[in-house]
C-alpha cells in the first residue's frame, strides 16, 4: 500500500467519513482512487452514500401520485397520468421505477403493501384511484362476499366443478357472483397461449 503522510491520512479519513467518494477524495488530495479505496477499507469506513440522480424528483411517492389525479364528484380521484398499453393500468415512474397508481393509493390508505391486484371497488372502476375506493385481493374478496350474501348469490359448495377447494379459491365478480379463481386463471393462461 502506498504510504501517505499522517496529515494526508487524517484529511482523507475526514473526507471519506463526510461522504466523499474515493474518486473525489483522490482528486482533492492528489492520490489515485485505488489508494483512497485501500485506506477506506483499512480505516473501516463504509462506501460513500449513493448520490441521487440530478433529475430525481424531490416529491415523495404519494405526492408524485397526487400530481396525476383530479378530484371528481363523489369522492373519486380520476387518473390523468399514463396507462399501460396492454390493459390500461394506471402507472407512473418515481425514482426510475414504475409503480401502479392503485397500489400506491392502497398503501396510502392502509399503510401496508397490497396482496395481489388492486382494483377500484367503487362505481367508477375504470379510472378511479381514490385511496378510499381501492382494495387488494383479500379486501375485494371480503367485500364481494358480503355483497353475495346480501343479493343472495352466495353458495355453500365446498368445491368448484374441477375440484378446487372454494374456501381457498373462491372469488366474486363485481355483482357478487362466485367463481373459482384458479379455474379463471387457467382459462386466462389458455387464451393467452392461443394468441
Amino acid at each position: 500500500m502506498t504510504s501517505l503522510a499522517p496529515a494526508t491520512v487524517d484529511r482523507l479519513a475526514t473526507m471519506l467519513r463526510d461522504g466523499s467518494t474515493n474518486i473525489d477524495a483522490a482528486r482533492m488530495l492528489g492520490i489515485d482512487k485505488q489508494t483512497a479505496a485501500r485506506y477506506r477499507a483499512s480505516l473501516g469506513i463504509g462506501p460513500a452514500p449513493k448520490r441521487p440522480a440530478p433529475n430525481r424528483s424531490t416529491l415523495t411517492i404519494e405526492q408524485k401520485f397526487m400530481t396525476y389525479t383530479r378530484p371528481v364528484e363523489g369522492g373519486h380521484l380520476e387518473w390523468t397520468g399514463r396507462r399501460t398499453k396492454q390493459n390500461g393500468t394506471p402507472v407512473f415512474t418515481h425514482h426510475e421505477r414504475q409503480h401502479t397508481a392503485r397500489s400506491i393509493a392502497f398503501r396510502a390508505a392502509h399503510r401496508r403493501d397490497p396482496e395481489g391486484y388492486v382494483t377500484a371497488e367503487c362505481d367508477q372502476p375504470e379510472w378511479c384511484v381514490a385511496p378510499e375506493h381501492v382494495e387488494d385481493e383479500p379486501g375485494r374478496t371480503r367485500l364481494r362476499a358480503q355483497l353475495a350474501a346480501v343479493v343472495g348469490t352466495a353458495t355453500n359448495l365446498a368445491e368448484c366443478n374441477r375440484g378446487h377447494d372454494t374456501a381457498t379459491h373462491r372469488r366474486y365478480d363485481r355483482n357478487g357472483h362466485p367463481y373459482c379463481g384458479t379455474c379463471h386463471q387457467e382459462a386466462k393462461r389458455a387464451r393467452q397461449a392461443l394468441t
